[in-house]
């Protein structure tokens, strides 16, 4: 939870989005739960397993 809101106040300041290192489902989950109340980014899942990774970006 801590690293998800560290990257999203980057993202927020730099405008660019963020990709994580490849995570399991549930390290996922956590990513996108802890940010989804959050107005001005949002998340997304890229790649294929094993290599499925979250990518935080600016919303706009």
């Amino acid at each position: 939870v801590n690293l998800a809101k560290r990257l999203a106040s980057k993202v927020k300041r730099n405008r660019q989005k963020v990709s994580l290192e490849p995570m399991n489902a549930f390290e996922r989950k956590i990513i996108h739960t802890a940010l989804q109340g959050d107005k001005n980014v949002i998340t997304n899942s890229e790649g294929d397993e094993p290599f499925r990774h979250v990518v935080i970006s600016y919303k706009k």
